[in-house]
């Protein structure tokens, strides 16, 4: 089964193990989310930026930011742009993403268990992600979508 994208992953993790999102702190496997939420809207344009910040407390600890910002412009509030980056802040790289894998495989067990095979395969993406270069390692996606381009 190909394995889906850093940011369709970490979206899955936050959903189910905060479901509805109720808190702004919880624990899941011995890493603490903290979720931060920053809006502004006016009659022509608003934003929203989210910020998720998951730390592993401990000897082998580790700190990783993954920040979503959601813009609309116009009376009808229409999307024009979603950007959604994640940077490793402090531990070794490598236990962050040991941690990212286990996820990863246990979200697709799940999803497997609730979705055909054919139809789970068809829906996911390659996940990649590299934990051997600089540590300033950063993830990004910008959803924008420009109809000039």
């Amino acid at each position: 089964m190909a394995r889906p994208s850093f940011f369709r992953m970490f979206d899955l993790l936050i959903t189910s193990t905060n479901p509805g999102m109720k808190r702004s702190r919880w624990t899941h496997d011995g890493v603490e989310f903290e979720r931060e939420r920053h809006s502004f809207s006016s009659s022509r344009h608003g934003i929203v930026i989210e910020i998720f910040t998951l730390s592993r407390p401990g000897r082998r600890g580790w700190s990783l930011m993954v920040t979503k910002e959601y813009w609309w412009a116009g009376p009808e509030a229409t999307p024009f742009k979603n950007l959604r980056w994640a940077r490793p802040l402090g531990g070794q790289r490598s236990d962050l993403f040991d941690w990212l894998r286990a996820q990863e495989a246990a979200l697709e067990r799940s999803l497997s268990l609730e979705m055909p095979g054919d139809q789970a395969e068809a829906n996911s993406q390659s996940m990649h992600a590299d934990n051997s270069g600089p540590s300033s390692l950063t993830w990004s996606s910008d959803d924008h979508e420009d109809e000039d381009e």
